[in-house]
Formats: structure tokens, sequence, C-alpha cells
């Protein structure tokens, strides 16, 4: 084999079989999906030029509409998953066989998901990141649960806030008590500028500031639509800020102020008829509190609660770029930021819930937002605004738009069909020296468009430059990933290993940097929503095949810190199926580790708290060695708790079943890992990776 191609890395591949004298009646999967003649050779005469792997699979059977009409389909669906079911604690899990050559498919493409039912109920996964941990849960039907059934105080009064947006009321609620005193919305507004608008960039500062103003002057007269927005502002604002600020700022504890701006904004969007209004002020302020409740609800509720944003954005029009409808400059630019914006709390909260992502449809035409300060536009401007060169206010958010439409051009020149943006680039079709060759075009654009222009000392700039950063190399770990290959026998080569391993060793660093420089420690609310999960998975299971100790130590540190900051930001959210899978592989790595040292006579490196509290709530493994040396570790490491964080109530004194991938060459199942990470999924790294 060339040493040179791209596909060197594939070293345990099975030789190509001579081809078949016998057509097969249908295309392969490569052709059919790239929508080319398929010669129907094995392998096709496509496949073997591009030197991948060629996979006859039959079309499913069509649709008898009579059955899809009155709903049986779903009934016999239904009453297969019953017959195939394996019942355990009380759930059952369609199981999943290992599939043949014909079946084996991408686990993209439709009906590849999986299928999780629990007492009449059920969810289903399509993406990639939560397949991949469901192994780690001691049941996996716990991913039908949510944060709010394990983490929050008052479960019952979070169903309440949800139902209070929605429900209709002819009533409307006198909202002037519940506004904060001048003083304190002026700082609640300081705060919004600091913290979240440089980040979401969906107001005009310079109007809506003046609305405020005159609003305060008379809070009882204040139109409904901008009220909705203040409360929304009142929230998000609370979020970005540390309790102890909030405390300082207010008198109050930053867990009452927002429970009342919470109520006030639920009533505010009531009194605005949210289901019905066709204000862009009110799409504004829901947008901002979808934001807001990523800190105290499930992704389940925001996901769905933006698809209703999705239908009113919809609804005014503003998936359509208003220079083709008459409308003004200035009204043209907002609802360009607001569709962008919206688009990405889209994605990542579908992410969130184990939804596979899609491209947006051909028919919208919204352009990019233009590269303007707010003080560049006016609403009685009559003619565009200058295009700046350089950087503005929109830096960060045309950056991470800038991503999102390399993702939408890639997935649309390679398939031409609606896979999601990172189908392609995650798949063995493509081939790495062609991955590689685009990635390093985009961040030769990057460089060019917006890195060359950041000044360090410039929080928002800074923040930029981590999320650019780690976004590139995500790219590059989804190139080089080893679940591109459905052959889980396939091996990759140490220089392939290499690679990924680099490319995740440097997003976990950026993660850690964002977590701990105090340039942008203001940018905290956000960054705790991405995690580097796929790197800290990866470098997880591939510990054991390094040789650097120094190399150890430093994922270890990094393991430790970015982690239990994440602990302690997320609060009750960090309860969740995801969390359990995770720690349950740290707990099962540091073991690991530890047992190997011991063989080796060498001291490792010291433990991280985080790691050391995990130690201290699990129960030892099976393996005498490595059991006596962890304890002995605990022992000299004197575990603590976090500050903040109670893991003597958590779940991860449970031993989860099926922990095999510390075993064999090949440590992880990237399916089941995929499954689990996407559905609680408020992140892989920093925003960019998410735009979809």
């Amino acid at each position: 084999m060339d040493t040179g191609s791209p596909n060197n890395a594939l070293t345990g591949a099975r030789e190509t079989d001579s081809p078949s004298k016998q057509l097969t009646p249908f295309s392969c999967v490569v052709c059919h999906k790239r929508k080319v003649k398929c010669d129907r050779q094995e392998p096709c005469s496509n496949c073997a030029k591009a030197n991948v792997e060629c996979v006859y699979r039959a079309p499913p059977p069509r649709r008898k509409r009579g059955l899809e009409a009155n709903g049986s389909v779903s009934q016999e669906r239904a009453k297969s998953v019953r017959r195939d079911a394996i019942p355990a604690r009380g759930s059952s899990i369609v199981p999943q066989r290992p599939p043949t050559r014909e079946e084996r498919r991408d686990p993209r493409e439709s009906g590849s998901g999986r299928m999780i039912m629990k007492d009449g109920n059920s969810i289903y996964l399509d993406n990639n990141l939560w397949t991949s941990v469901s192994n780690e849960l001691p049941n996996a039907a716990d991913v039908l649960g949510d944060v709010s059934d394990t983490g929050t105080e008052n479960p019952a009064q979070d169903m309440d806030d949800e139902y209070t947006i929605l429900s209709p009321t002819t009533a409307k609620k006198s909202l002037a008590e519940l506004h904060p005193s001048p003083l304190h919305i002026f700082k609640l507004w300081q705060a919004f500028l600091e913290n979240v608008n440089p980040l979401t960039k969906v107001i005009h500062v310079p109007t809506v500031q003046q609305q405020i103003l005159e609003a305060m002057s008379d809070l009882p007269k204040a139109s409904k639509e901008l009220e909705t927005l203040m409360f929304a502002i009142y929230c998000i604002a609370l979020v970005s800020m540390e309790p102890g600020d909030v405390e300082r700022s207010f008198g109050e504890s930053k867990r009452a102020l927002l429970s009342r701006y919470k109520q006030g904004a639920q009533f505010a969007f009531k009194n605005a008829s949210l289901l019905r209004t066709s204000s862009l002020t009110v799409l504004q302020a829901f947008m901002l509190y979808l934001l807001c409740m990523r800190s105290f609800s499930d992704p389940h509720t925001i996901w769905t609660l933006c698809g209703i944003a999705t239908r009113i954005a919809q609804r005014i029009g503003v998936h359509r770029d208003g220079s083709n409808h008459g409308l003004s400059v200035f009204e043209t630019e907002m609802r360009r930021r607001v569709w962008f914006q919206l688009m990405i709390i889209d994605v990542t909260s579908a992410q969130s819930c184990g939804v596979a992502s899609s491209l947006l449809p051909a028919s919208i035409d919204v352009q990019p937002p233009m590269n303007a300060n707010d003080s560049d536009l006016d609403p009685r401007m009559t003619e565009p605004a200058c295009v700046k060169q350089g950087p503005t206010e929109m830096i960060f958010v045309l950056a991470r738009s800038g991503l999102g439409q390399w993702l939408r051009r890639l997935s649309t020149n390679v398939s031409g069909s609606n896979t999601g943006p990172w189908a392609n680039l995650s798949s063995s079709s493509m081939p790495l020296e062609e991955k590689d060759k685009v990635i390093d075009q985009l961040e030769e654009f990057m460089e060019k468009e917006f890195l060359r222009y950041c000044d360090k000392s410039i929080p928002l700039h800074m923040q930029t430059r981590l999320m650019v950063r780690s976004a590139v190399h995500y790219t590059r770990l989804m190139a080089h990933h080893p679940r591109q290959y459905q052959d889980q026998k396939i091996r990759l080569s140490p220089s392939e290993k290499n690679i990924i391993f680099e490319s995740a060793l440097k997003m976990t660093k950026y993660a850690d940097h964002a977590q701990n420089n105090p340039v942008v420690r203001r940018f905290s609310w956000h960054t705790v929503n991405h995690m580097p999960w796929d790197a800290m998975i990866f470098m997880l299971s591939e510990l054991r095949h390094r040789t650097n100790p120094e190399e150890k130590s430093t994922v270890w540190q990094l393991i430790g810190n970015v982690y239990s900051e994440h602990v302690l930001e997320a609060g009750d959210r960090a309860s969740t199926p995801l969390h359990t899978a995770i720690e349950s592989l740290i707990v099962k790595a540091w073991r690991a580790y530890i047992g190997e040292c011991s063989l080796k006579r060498c001291a490792p490196t010291s433990c991280p708290n985080i790691v050391a509290s995990l130690l201290a709530n699990r129960p030892g493994l099976p393996d005498p060695q490595t059991t006596e040396r962890a304890v002995e570790v605990e022992r000299d490491t004197e575990p603590h708790a976090q500050p903040g964080y109670d893991f003597a109530t958590s779940h991860y004194d449970r031993e989860p079943e099926n922990l095999h991938f510390m075993t064999g060459d090949s440590p992880v199942d990237w399916n089941e890992w995929d499954n689990l990470l996407n559905q609680f999924q408020s992140s892989l790294v920093d925003d960019a990776t998410y735009l979809g």
C-alpha cells in the first residue's frame, strides 16, 4: 500500500475482494448518496477510484399510504419494539445485533438511530455523541430522565414555569411590582452589555437603551412587547453574573432574584400573547430567555420551545432576507442577526437532545449580518452602512457564522443532500487528504478574516480567538475521528492516533484557558455549556497507549481543571446520565493509570480533586491490583469534594454495566458514546463547533 495515501491509516482494513460477476439490482450507498451512476460491481468503479468502502444495502420497502394515513404504521412499529425489547429494571432498549455488510450504514442516515423506551415513554436518538456512552449507564433508559428529575429543588415549579409561558390568558397582569428599582435596572443592563450582548448581538443597543430609559420613568405604561425584552434581559444578565457579585450589588441571592424575574418574564410573555405574536421584539426577548433557560431547565424543554421560536420567526418572515421584500436597511440588518442567532440556538439545543442537526432549506435566503457596529446603524437610515474592514462588535458572531457557512458549503459540495453539517467531514467517503486540505483552507480564512485583528487584552477578541482555534481543532478531530470507520475491527495507525490526540489535547487546553483566563471570565455563563466532551473521551481512552509520562500528567491536570470547573458552574445540571457515564470513564481510566504506574514502579501524577472525590464515592473494580493501588492513592490524596457540589447524593456510586472500553486495542464504541453525549450535549467545545 502506498505510504503516502491518506487511507494508510487503516492498517487493519481487509483486502478488497475481486469484483462480483453478477451485478446487484441497486446502487451502492456512496453512489446513491452522491446521486451518481453506479456500475453495480463489487466494489463499483466510483468507490474503487475514491478508495472508499463500497457498501450495498437494499433500499427500504415502499410505505403503504393506507397504513400511514390511519396511523397503523406507528402501531406496528410500537408492537415490534415491544416484541423485541429486552427488559432491564423496568425499561426496554431495542436490541441492535451486529450489522451485516449489506446492513451496515452511516450512523447519520435515517433509521440508524436508537429508540429507548421506559414505562410507555420513548426517546429517539439519531446523532453521534450520545450512543457512545449508553454502555456506561447502569440503566440506559435513564436518558429518558431530565435535569429536573434529579437536580432541581422543585421539579413541579419548573413544570409550572414552562406552562406559564404557553398557557393562553385573557386577563393582562400588571408587572410594575416585579420590575427591579431603576438603579438595579441600570446595573442589570450594564451586566447584559458586558457579558451577554457581545456574544449574541440580537438587539440594537442604542435603540433598546433609549426605550428602557423612557420606560423606567413610568413602568406601568411600558408596552407589553418591551416588558418581555426587559425581563429577559434581567434574567440573562443575572445568569451571566457570579453569585457573590449579585449578592454585593443587589443585596439578595442570585437564586431568589432569578426566580422573581423568571416569573416576571413568564407573565410578560403571556401578556404579549407569545404564541400569536408578530413582534420582532418579543422574538428577541424569547431568544434571550431560551439562552437563560440553559441554567435552570433541561435540553428537551429548550429544544421544544426553540421550535416555537423558529415558527414565530417564520411567521414574521425573519427567514427571508428583508432586502428582497421592501424592508428598511435597519430592519433588514436586525432580522439577519436574529435569524442567525436563532439557528445557532436551535442547532445546539437539538444536539443537546440527541437529534441530528440538519442544513437549512434552500428556500431560506437570509444574508449574513454586516460587519458593523451598533453605532453605524440607525432606524432612520436609508442607505446600507459602510461595511468595515477589521474588527467590530460583531467579530465573535461573524466568526461563528463564518464557520457555519463553511460547513454548509462543504456538505452541499460533497453530497448535494441535506445530511447535516458534519456528515461529510466525519465520513470515510471523503479522503483524509482532502479533509485536511479543506480544513487548512478554513484555518487560513479564519486567520485572515478574524484572528489577525484580535487583541488578546480585549475580552471579546480573546473569546473569539479561543472559539476559532478550538473550532478548527474540532474540525480536525471530526475529520480523523475513529467513528467514521464503520468496521470496528479497523485499527488506526500511530500517526492517525497522534493527529487525533493532539487535536483533542489542544481543544482541552483552550477549554481550560477559557474557564480560567480572567480576561474572558465574564463569558463563563457561555463556556460552561460548551465542554470538549469528544476530546476528553478520546484522551481518556487513549491514555494507556501513550508512553510519555509528562503527557499523561498534562492530560490528567487538564481533565481535572476543566471538568471540576464545569461541575461547579453547572451546579444541579451536573447530575445527568451523561455526567454519570463520563465520570465512570474518568474513574476507570484513572484506576488503569494507577495500575500501570504500579507495574512500572513510577510515581503517578497527583490525583485531581475531582477524581479523588469520584473515587471516594465509587466501589472498587474487580481487578485486585488496581483496586488495592487505587485505595492507596485515595488515602494519600485525602480527597475533598469541590465546594458547591454534593457528590454523596449523586449517582456516581452506581457501577455501570458493560465497562469494556478499557480492554482491547479499540477502547471505545463511539456509536454508544455518541448517542449519550448528544442527548445532553450542551457543547463539544466552544460554540462554533455547534454551528450546524
